[in-house]
């Protein structure tokens, strides 16, 4: 895509997914595949809708065009982000952790040497699908949490451990995951770069639920896979990790926020579209959705300024907390106007509503950081780590 379209894609701007001309002006052949398609087939395991989007140029949505991407900011990439998720909910949840690994990489990358530059370069060159082994999405945990410990031998590591689930774990090209490498000073933390071939990685079924089920959301097992030193990145002073990951996080919640309003967007859409719909509930279903949208819309503006950090980040959680209880709202709305024939004669209703749900399962969990954030709240420094989860967790009763 040439700069030009880009700049006239990132000018436009309307509510709705389907009156959106993102999509179609900057990644046509999968706007085209996506709305020429029925939701409940590109949701179903084995659709093949994460492979459309391998081809379809979007890999590199928020890649910076030096390094060979489409350069998005982030206002961008949430309008396109809602749009995919008002599509296919499977496939915006799944790419998103394509881009939480590619950011996070990209913040190492442009923090150290030429050499890391050109590795970023050669991931994006080649068209690669990155599937995240953080801890994402194990539940009690920080997704920064070491998921996978490192052995060292000659030459490198050799990683063992398993993330369940995992996005894309039958397309991925390369994984990436957080580990725990052994050193003189003690355990550091790090990240290790894993193709996809490499012997000792495999996948097993782990996702039984048919929600979602295009996200490839099985468990992927990693058995003594040896990893080259140089691709593996280590936390040597015990802050830069952080900071990168902190961009990570920052990206993760944007992009994960926008792809479930998107899946809500659809059903106010579905609403909109019956014969002499209540114009109340079109209004207060939509009306949380715009809420939700303007409040991560600002949190991407402030991004693209350059703020990053600890207070963007609580932030961002807050407005995460309040749009889990939006969605909720919205979808209520729009299932009660669309009423019990709809819901029986159309079963991308029941289907959404279950989607907009699953929002809340993903970390962190308001419980384990309520009481972080009200610290934060007070005048305190928010945190986002392993340590200071636990002890939000602990001092909240650790449920969700």
């Amino acid at each position: 895509m040439s700069a030009a379209t880009y700049q006239r894609a990132e000018a436009a701007h309307t509510i709705w997914p389907t009156r959106e001309p993102l999509l179609e002006n900057m990644f046509p052949e999968l706007f085209e595949y996506l709305s020429g398609t029925p939701l409940l087939t590109l949701e179903t395991r084995g659709s093949g809708v994460v492979e459309r989007f391998k081809t379809s140029g979007a890999i590199g949505l928020i890649v910076p065009q030096e390094l060979g991407g489409v350069g998005a900011s982030a206002r961008t990439a949430i309008a396109v982000q809602r749009e995919i998720g008002g599509r296919s909910p499977s496939l915006a949840a799944a790419t998103t952790m394509h881009h939480l690994s590619l950011a996070t990489l990209l913040e190492y990358a442009h923090a150290g040497t030429e050499d890391d530059l050109d590795l970023a370069r050669a991931i994006v060159g080649a068209n690669t699908l990155i599937a995240s082994g953080f801890a994402e999405g194990k539940s009690g945990s920080s997704v920064f949490e070491p998921s996978m410990k490192a052995e060292q031998v000659t030459g490198g590591y050799l990683v063992s451990g398993s993330k369940k689930p995992c996005s894309m774990s039958s397309s991925m090209d390369l994984l990436t995951a957080t580990v725990v490498v052994p050193s003189e000073n003690g355990p550091l933390r790090g990240i290790a770069l894993i193709s996809a071939e490499t012997p000792g990685l495999s996948v097993r079924p782990f996702w039984k639920t048919h929600v979602l089920g295009g996200s490839e959301s099985d468990e992927v097992v990693l058995d003594e896979v040896f990893v080259p030193e140089q691709l593996v990145i280590a936390d040597t002073d015990g802050q830069s990790m952080h900071r990168h990951e902190m961009t990570g996080f920052l990206w993760f919640g944007m992009l994960i926020t926008a792809s479930y309003l998107g899946a809500a967007s659809r059903l106010v859409e579905l609403l909109m579209a019956k014969p002499n719909a209540n114009s109340d509930l079109i209004v207060s279903a939509a009306g949380e959705l715009e809420m939700s949208y303007s409040a991560v819309e600002s949190i991407a503006r402030r991004f693209d300024g350059g703020e990053r950090g600890a207070d963007l980040s609580a932030q961002l959680l807050l407005v995460r907390y309040a749009t889990r209880d939006s969605l909720t709202r919205s979808a209520a709305s729009s299932v009660a106007g669309l009423g019990g024939s709809a819901f029986i004669d159309k079963p991308e209703v029941a289907y959404l509503e279950s989607v907009v749900h699953a929002y809340g399962f993903h970390p962190p969990f308001r419980s384990q950081m309520a009481a972080g954030i009200v610290e934060y709240l007070e005048g305190g420094l928010f945190m986002l780590t392993p340590d200071s989860s636990e002890r939000s967790s602990a001092a909240s009763g650790g449920s969700r």
